[in-house]
């Protein structure tokens, strides 16, 4: 019985396009299943456009669709759907076809979503396949991976086939990449967080700037390598600047610190009482925080920056909430409980008045009546005089609570001292309305504790 073919299928719809990027990401596969590529059919649709021609005008493709209803194909290896089909029909056709001859298709392109032998689903992601954006954004950050028009350590060296395509090669730019070799050496024995900023600053001067460093300890290219959906996809049209195995010695201790760093921006915002608000253009600040120096909050949309470190921020709204509510404690609230208390005095005071009137006019009646409503006035008269003496009892009362007022601050000034950070939060969620910080001071908005003076 015959073997059954690998295919591996590519396509670029014009000649200024090439197949590199598919042919290579196809061999990434072929190297993880241990097939030999001397053992592959590869089939190729160059300058085809799939929009200007169908399925039967696609060489390459027709020959594929061919081999698989001669039942001759095991396995077709694919960049992309929309290498094959550009709208639902085609891909139905192409779905039906391989699932009838009881095909294997890879995908290999980042992102792309394996192939599901349910037809329904893979049809349905045949619709999408004609977002040619997407797909073209895909390719191109692929191919930027593996053939990048300019990069920092090597010169792109093209060269002209005479098939009309171009074969590119990297090699090394000796005097960047000799700086990159060290960069990489020195950075694979970093322990600390000094020495790390030590790295970063001494060939950021170099290297033009600390982010571009950080962005080379990053990038596989420079050991000759890209990183795909299927691990480690070699490079050989690159010459190495360093070992694959110093390249992951780098990455364990980036990922050591950045998990740091991570961890340390959650702390950071785990202090923020709240968000302020850029005294120039009316936006909210943006929190930043760099490696080992100060959380900080910054505006510089279209106007000279401004910028407040996050602890001197939360210490100024925390010394004014907690001045603003003892001050509005002792001021606010202490003259309005005395204007309070002073006004049950002035009624106490009135009603008293009125009984002493009354005992009055009692006493007169008894005098001149003396035989005839005896019994009665003197009720009247005992009745009186105690709810004058009640009446005093709560003028004394009172007066007394009156007086205690001035022991307040003795009570609010340790309760506030002594507040929890959660409480002191809420405190601060309670009566901040917003903070505004400008180049030299801060507009802090509260709500209005009372509407108005008096009893509420």
């Amino acid at each position: 019985m015959q073997k059954k073919l690998v295919v591996v299928y590519t396509r670029v719809s014009s000649s200024s396009q090439n197949l590199r990027e598919q042919r290579d990401a196809a061999k990434k596969v072929l190297k993880a299943r241990g097939i030999n590529e001397d053992e592959v059919l590869f089939l190729e649709d160059f300058n085809v456009s799939a929009t200007k021609n169908d399925a039967n005008n696609r060489p390459a493709y027709k020959k594929l669709l061919k081999l698989i209803k001669e039942g001759r194909v095991a396995l077709v290896i694919i960049y992309a759907r929309d290498r094959v089909q550009r709208d639902f029909y085609e891909a139905s056709e192409f779905n039906e076809v391989v699932n009838f001859y009881g095909v294997e298709v890879i995908y290999t392109a980042t992102n792309e979503i394996p192939f599901i032998k349910n037809s329904s689903i893979e049809n349905f992601y045949g619709i999408f396949s004609q977002q040619e954006g997407k797909n073209i954004g895909r390719r191109t950050s692929d191919a930027t991976k593996r053939y990048p028009g300019k990069i920092i350590g090597f010169e792109r060296i093209e060269e002209l086939l005479e098939n009309g395509s171009t074969k590119v090669r990297f090699s090394l730019d000796n005097n960047r990449s000799i700086i990159i070799r060290s960069l990489f050496k020195e950075f694979s024995q970093v322990q600390t967080k000094e020495e790390f900023v030590s790295v970063l600053t001494k060939y950021g001067k170099e290297l033009n700037g600390h982010r571009k460093v950080m962005k080379i300890l990053q990038r596989p290219f420079y050991a000759g390598y890209c990183l795909t959906d299927y691990g480690y996809d070699e490079l050989h049209h690159v010459d190495e600047i360093i070992s694959l195995e110093m390249f992951e010695e780098v990455q364990a201790i980036l990922n050591k610190f950045i998990k740091e760093y991570n961890e340390t921006v959650i702390r950071a915002r785990d202090k923020m009482i709240l968000n302020p608000i850029c005294g120039v253009c009316n936006k909210n600040m943006v929190f930043k925080k760099v490696l080992d120096k100060p959380s900080y909050f910054v505006c510089s949309f279209r106007h000279k920056k401004v910028v407040v470190e996050l602890d001197e921020f939360n210490r100024i709204i925390e010394e004014t909430i907690l001045k603003e509510t003892e001050q509005f404690v002792l001021k606010e609230y202490e003259s309005i409980f005395k204007m309070h208390l002073r006004g049950v005095i002035d009624n106490l005071t009135y009603q008293k008045q009125h009984k002493e009137q009354l005992l009055n006019k009692s006493m007169l009646l008894l005098a001149s009546n003396f035989h005839t409503m005896y019994e009665k006035l003197k009720m009247e008269i005992q009745r009186t005089n105690t709810e004058i003496d009640e009446i005093n009892h709560e003028i004394t009362s009172v007066q007394s609570l009156k007086n205690e007022l001035k022991t307040i601050s003795q009570i609010v000034q340790p309760s506030l001292d002594n507040l929890t950070k959660s409480e002191l939060e809420v405190l601060i969620e309670l009566l901040i309305k917003n903070v505004k910080v400008h180049q030299d001071y801060f507009e802090i908005d509260l709500y209005s504790l009372i509407k108005e003076k008096g009893v509420v």
